[in-house]
């Protein structure tokens, strides 16, 4: 079992290495994330049956189950840093030395600007068209997920919005 910690852990550092410089050199988040995953799903499998000899079917599945769950802790760890508003807010402050007022965060935390900025990135990614001061879903698959996760959340919290 030890072999295969040592074994894992490697190939995720790998993985997150490759997940970083991507997104530092290219500023393409989704790119980084996806080829930490292929890294992970291929690369753990294959230094599995290589690194150790009598390796079963059983244990390559076991130990890609566990580099696949670890992969995703570390996403969301990521996630929470890139996207959580409250994180973001806290660095902010703790970047003015420990101190801000409110309508210093406002200027930062603008609600008009933040939906602009999604909205520009929701277009330039070709997944909403804007047409007379309207937008519109022009991914099906982006329509596919908001209706499943729609039904998530209703199923799950009783409600489609936070706000509700």
């Amino acid at each position: 079992m030890l072999g295969l910690f040592t074994t894992i852990i490697p190939v995720l550092a790998i993985g997150i290495l490759l997940d970083l410089l991507v997104a530092r050199f290219t500023g393409k988040r989704i790119l980084g994330y996806a080829i930490s995953f292929l890294v992970t799903l291929i690369v753990v499998p294959l230094t599995l049956m290589v690194a150790q000899n009598n390796t079963d079917i059983f244990e390559i599945l076991i130990g890609l189950g566990i580099a696949l769950m670890w992969w995703f802790i570390y996403l969301n760890f990521v996630q929470a840093v890139e996207s959580s508003i409250r994180i973001r807010m806290l660095m902010e402050i703790r970047a003015k030395g420990g101190s801000l007022s409110v309508d210093e965060l406002q200027e930062v935390y603008n609600d008009e600007r933040l939906i602009m900025i999604r909205l520009e990135r929701l277009e330039s990614a070709g997944a909403v068209t804007k047409f007379q001061n309207q937008h519109f879903l022009r991914s099906t698959k982006l329509r596919k997920a908001a209706v499943f996760f729609t039904t998530l959340k209703i199923l799950v919290l009783n409600r489609t919005s936070q706000f509700d």
